[in-house]
C-alpha cells in the first residue's frame, strides 16, 4: 500500500504525521510548499487544448449487505505486509509529487498532464494491490483509510489534468484552483491514515 505525501502544490500545512512504533515509517509530508502562479498578462487566455481524460479504474462495489473481505492469515503477517508496503512505495510517491510539483510551478500544461498522469497509474495500481490483499480485522480501519487517502490523491491528479487541459494562463485560474483544493484534500486524507495506523495494532 502505498503513504501519499502531501502534494507541493497544496498551501502549508503541519508538520508530518509520527510514524507509529514498527510500523516501517510513513512517507513524511513534502517539505516545498511552491504553488504555480499565473503570470501578469494583458493578452487573452490561451485556447484550451482538448486532451484525453485518463480513465481510473476503480474497485467493485460490495454488495449491500455483504460483509468485504478479510484475511484468513495470521493478522500480524498480513499487517506486517501491508506496512511493509507502505514503507517500499515511499520513493515512488515521493518521486511522483517532485514531478507534478516542479510541472506545475513551471507552468507546462503538457508535463502536468504527464506528471498527473502517472500518480493516476500508480494510484490505480496500488488500489489493485488493496484489493488483492485484504485486511485482518483489526486493520480494517487503516485499510480502509488507505483506499480513502489513494481516491483523493487520484481526484487530486485527475484535477491537475482537467487544469493542464484549460493550457493554463487566465483560463485555467478556476481549474487551477480546484486542482489546489483537491490536493488539499488528499493532505487531509494522509493525515486520517496517519492517525487510523497510530491506531491499529494487530495481534494473533
Amino acid at each position: 500500500m502505498v503513504m501519499v505525501a502531501l502534494l507541493a502544490v497544496t498551501r502549508p500545512r503541519p508538520g508530518p504525521v509520527a510514524p507509529p512504533v514498527g510500523s516501517g515509517g510513513l512517507i513524511p509530508a513534502a517539505t516545498s510548499t511552491a504553488r504555480p502562479t499565473v503570470p501578469a498578462t494583458d493578452s487573452p487566455p490561451p485556447t484550451a487544448t482538448t486532451l484525453p481524460t485518463p480513465v481510473r479504474s476503480r474497485p467493485a462495489a460490495t454488495a449491500p449487505g455483504t460483509l468485504p473481505p478479510r484475511s484468513t492469515g495470521d493478522p500480524r503477517v498480513a499487517y506486517a505486509e501491508f506496512l511493509l508496503r507502505v514503507n517500499d512505495d515511499r520513493a515512488t510517491v515521493e518521486d511522483l509529487n517532485r514531478d507534478l510539483a516542479s510541472t506545475a510551478e513551471a507552468q507546462d500544461p503538457d508535463a502536468v498532464r504527464t506528471a498527473a498522469v502517472a500518480i493516476l497509474d500508480f494510484v490505480d495500481g496500488e488500489r489493485d494491490w488493496l484489493r488483492e490483499h485484504p485486511p485482518a480485522e483489526c486493520f480494517a480501519a487503516a485499510h480502509a483509510s488507505a483506499n480513502a487517502m489513494l481516491e483523493a490523491y487520484g481526484s487530486a491528479a485527475d484535477r491537475f489534468v482537467t487544469w493542464a487541459a484549460t493550457g493554463g494562463g487566465l483560463g485555467g485560474l478556476v481549474a487551477l484552483g480546484e486542482a489546489i483544493e483537491a490536493a488539499d484534500a488528499a493532505g487531509d486524507a494522509l493525515a486520517a491514515f496517519g492517525r487510523a495506523l497510530e491506531a491499529t495494532t494487530c495481534q494473533a
